[in-house]
């Protein structure tokens, strides 16, 4: 669900049911600040459970980092229907040398 107040160890814990859940298309969980480790945790267990149903994956208002955008494309060749929507990805800062 939105707006819970899930914080990242949380969002892990979640994630541990979905590792074994054959039913749950829809996941809802925007506007928590589970930050880019727990989106992570999550699609790593929906990538852990080949029997998932997961469908759509909702972090609206949640940015992500390169190591979730690099295991969101990986996932997809294994589940292309996955639907996935976040905040954008994370901007990193490089440092130019002179």
């Amino acid at each position: 669900r939105s707006i819970n107040r899930i914080p990242p160890d949380g969002a892990i814990h979640l994630a541990l049911g979905l590792k074994v859940n054959k039913n749950l298309r829809i996941l809802r969980m925007s506007r928590n600040p589970m930050q880019s480790a727990g989106c992570f945790a999550v699609l790593k267990a929906v990538e852990a459970n080949p029997a998932s149903a997961i469908e759509h994956l909702d972090f609206s208002d949640i940015s992500v980092d390169q190591d979730f955008e690099d295991l969101f494309s990986s996932l997809k060749e294994t589940l292309p229907n996955l639907q996935v929507k976040h905040a954008g990805k994370i901007r990193t800062l490089q440092k130019t040398m002179n």
